[in-house]
């Protein structure tokens, strides 16, 4: 028996280091994939769960029924509550100026509610009037500092 063992030739090596380097490409761009993964689809889960929760949409609807209350007012009055006359401008008429002309008797809201962490809803005004801002800090509540909770509805 004889055997022979040939030397690989030029063009052999050649392909297996090629080889060799799209697998180890492919082992790169599937450890970077991974990296990305890990980091990126937890943050993607606690969004989905944030937006579904009870509490969010329970602040959204709240939220939006303010918002509604306040174009109504704006539409008799011509101009949305100062930020010194508040929420409570949809329930009581402002006597603090600018006093409403055209308050509508009973006002615009029945009664202002917490948000589902025990927090009053937040109002922020312009100075002229002209736009505004509803929003809840959510579960952070006011001394929270993580504004990714803040839930605005309203920026007009």
């Amino acid at each position: 028996m004889r055997s022979t063992l040939r030397q690989p030739g030029p063009r052999s090596v050649s392909t297996f280091s090629q080889q060799g380097r799209a697998r180890l490409l492919i082992v790169i761009v599937l450890a970077v994939l991974a990296l990305l993964a890990a980091w990126g689809v937890p943050k993607l889960i606690d969004a989905i769960n944030h937006a579904h929760s009870p509490e969010v949409v329970t602040t959204e609807k709240d939220l939006a029924a303010i918002e509604q209350a306040l174009q109504l007012y704006q539409k008799d009055n011509s101009r949305y509550p100062s930020a010194e006359q508040g929420l409570l401008a949809l329930i009581i008429k402002p006597v603090k100026p600018p006093v409403p002309k055209n308050w509508k008797t009973g006002g615009y809201i029945d009664r202002l509610t917490r948000d589902p962490w025990g927090n009053p809803y937040q109002y922020r005004a312009t100075e002229d009037g002209d736009e505004f801002a509803v929003f809840s800090f959510g579960t952070a509540g006011p001394d929270g500092g993580d504004e990714s909770e803040t839930i605005i509805h309203g920026r007009h």
